[in-house]
């Protein structure tokens, strides 16, 4: 006589984690997310390094006031150029996928975008690293910090890259 009725949360909430996704596609997802977390941790590990170089033995240059402005803009001009720019060129590949292909399909060219989108990312948080080495320019570290957030805002799960690739069909 009494039904039970499932929860409006569950019942919205479940069939974003029971999704079959194939061992190849599982494969995939596994290599997405050990490459991000590898070059994440060699981001964290530069960024120790050096800071301990530039602690320990000071800029590599001394350079000009001039020269270290027009370094400063620079990095920062690649810098917020580079953010968006990492972003739009994923999401116009990601929205140029043809939906009729099979998830693993789907998934290699979305590992080729996110690595160009991450890479992107990990270069110029490197050159802010390299500009903080030579000049000792803590401003360097506040562009790497922001490039930093930009990268860890990324991180790949299962559900957010299906969701990404298959946004009608997880919704």
């Amino acid at each position: 006589m009494d039904k039970i009725y499932p929860s409006p949360i569950k019942t919205i909430i479940q069939p974003l984690f029971q999704t079959k996704i194939s061992m190849k596609a599982n494969r995939i997802i596994k290599q997405i997310q050990i490459l991000f977390w590898a070059i994440f941790g060699s981001l964290l590990a530069m960024l120790v390094a050096i800071l301990f170089m530039v602690h320990t033995f000071g800029a590599i240059l001394d350079w000009p006031l001039s020269q270290r402005e027009m370094l400063k803009s620079v990095i920062l001009i690649l810098s917020l150029g580079g953010i968006p720019a990492s972003y739009f060129f994923h999401t116009k590949k990601i929205n140029h996928i043809p939906g009729e292909l099979a998830l693993a399909d789907k998934l290699k060219q979305f590992r080729s975008s996110f690595f160009i989108k991450i890479a992107t990312l990990e270069a110029l948080g490197f050159l802010a690293l390299l500009s903080y080495l030579v000049t000792a320019d803590f401003t360097f570290i506040y562009v790497f910090a922001l490039l930093f957030i930009a990268y860890f805002i990324n991180v790949p799960s299962k559900r957010s890259i299906i969701n990404e690739l298959e946004p009608d069909e997880t919704n």
